[in-house]
Order: structure tokens, then sequence, then C-alpha cells
């Protein structure tokens, strides 16, 4: 099966999504590098990661953190695609600048496997195009709704009329911001709904999922581990614990990696987190009080 690696380029995310567990990642993540260490990836490390690895290996500039709140990112994008990989992008515009979207398109590249972007949602707290400090309007349903900052509207005008190749969707989780209502009429919306991201998100972690949906030693994602800012390789985009750290590309070259007894055995049997995740299972509606805390509940 053909291997992909997701792009974390630093822990620590300012979209501070209800729905994500960030709170989880950064506290696992500085158990394991040290309170006093950098959690941004740097480009030489990067350049490092990817050094020894084939260039069929997907590159996804995803992960769990949006990829340009590295100031290096750009970079990063750009060194992958002259180096050959093919690329995706999942991006909520947050620290991007028209310039970066301007060097990827003057630079030549193409993201072969999409341009995702995640536009603000009505349903759940994101700070994804908000204005700082945090406003609020009453909506016309007489919800309060975040305000927009006019850098976030000029950042999306661009990216709508300045294409790159190939394709470029849009999503949202939830309902759209009503503010963002008038480009339905433009583009192709798609909406998500809520994954538990094994469990982690749960107030309260249940048990393993029932054998009848347990995905274990059959999910293709063991294939798609997600590089960390010091070069380390979780399990997959559910790994928000960093309970399977699979390796790492800083100390081993990719072919001691993907040949390594730990990988071998995952890619069989697949790791214990797979019993926890609930691929499928989306928590929504009257499963949102499973996740959601009262306060959060409108």
């Amino acid at each position: 099966m053909k291997h992909s690696i997701e792009i974390t380029t630093k822990v620590g995310c300012s979209n501070v999504c209800e729905y994500c567990p960030q709170s989880t990642l950064i506290r696992r993540y500085r158990e394991r590098i040290g309170k006093d260490e950098d959690t941004m990836m740097s480009l030489d490390t990067f350049k490092k990661c990817i050094s020894t690895m084939p260039t069929d290996i997907g590159l996804n500039f995803t992960g769990y953190v949006e990829p340009f709140l590295n100031p290096e990112a750009t970079d990063m994008i750009i060194h992958s695609f002259n180096k050959g990989h093919e690329l995706l992008l999942n991006t909520t515009l947050m620290g991007m600048k028209i310039e970066d979207w301007n060097r990827i398109r003057d630079n030549g590249v193409f993201f072969r496997h999409g341009v995702h972007i995640h536009l603000p949602s009505a349903s759940y707290f994101e700070m994804i195009g908000a204005k700082v400090p945090v406003k609020y309007y009453k909506g016309k349903d007489g919800k309060q709704y975040t305000e927009l900052s006019d850098e976030y509207y000029e950042t999306l005008n661009h990216v709508l009329q300045n294409p790159l190749p190939w394709w470029t969707k849009f999503h949202c989780h939830g309902d759209l911001h009503p503010l963002l209502n008038d480009i339905k009429n433009h583009v192709e919306l798609d909406v998500r709904n809520i994954n538990s991201r094994a469990m982690n998100i749960l107030l309260e972690k249940t048990e393993k999922v029932p054998d009848e949906i347990n995905i274990r030693g059959k999910c293709p994602r063991v294939y798609q581990n997600v590089l960390l800012p010091d070069g380390s390789l979780g399990l997959c985009c559910q790994d928000y614990g960093l309970d399977d750290i699979m390796g790492n590309l800083v100390e081993n070259t990719w072919d001691e990696f993907v040949n390594s007894e730990r990988v071998q055995d995952v890619r069989k049997n697949g790791a214990d987190l797979c019993d926890y995740c609930e691929e499928g299972i989306d928590y929504v509606g009257d499963r949102e009080n499973q996740w959601r805390r009262p306060q959060q509940i409108k």
C-alpha cells in the first residue's frame, strides 16, 4: 500500500477548535520533549526528515495543527514540491499571508491531492477567521457569533480569486458561519461531522470499540503516519495523545523506519490505539454531550 506522511509543522494551535483535543496533544508532546524545548519544526529539521524519503511518498500538509502557523511552512511546501513529492494541503488560512499563497503559485507548486480549505463554523467555537481580541455580534437567529477580521476576508477573497492548479475544496464542521453564507453561491461546500479522535475528545473515555466495528489490523491509516516537529512519527491522524510513536526521522533513515520491527508489526496487527478508534461514528446531535462541556452547548 502506498505510504503518505502528514506534516505537523508545530504543536499548539491558536484556532482552539472546541472539537480538537489540542490540550491533550500539547501536554503529551511536552512530556516527551521537555517543557523548555521548541514546539516549532525548523526548516532544517523538516529537510532532514524527508531527505532519505522516496519521492513516491506523499506529503500532506495538515497534521494535528494548522500548517501555516509555522512561518516556514511555505518554504517546506516549496522544498517538498521541488524534491518531487505529491502534495496535499488542508488549511484554515490562519497564519497564511497573501504573499505565501503567491509564492506557492509563482513557484509552480500544485497539490496533486488537492487544497482543502476549512471555513469557520456557526455550530462550534473556533478562532478561524476571528478578530483578536474576540468580538461577538447577535445574528438574525438571536445567537452570538464571532466577528471575522478584515485580514481573513482579504486572504479568503485572494484565494478564491487566485486558485492554484488542480482543485480546491471547501468544508466546515456543522453549519457555516453566517457571515460567509454567500460563498455557497460560488463553491461547493462539504459539511463534516465530529470524530472522537480515538476517544481523545470525550469527557470520559469508554471501553474499547466492539469487535464488530473494530478496524484494528485493517485500517490504511497506519500507512499515513504524522511527522512531529522533533522528527518523531505519530501513528495516524487520530493519535492526538501520542500513544503510539512509530519512530523518528531525525534519528533514522526512511528505510530504517519502515523496516523496523515496530512499523512492520503495526502494519500487520494494528496498535493499541486502534481498539479505541471510532472511525465512521459521529458525535453530533444528542451525542454532543459526550464531548462538549455544558457551557459549550448552546
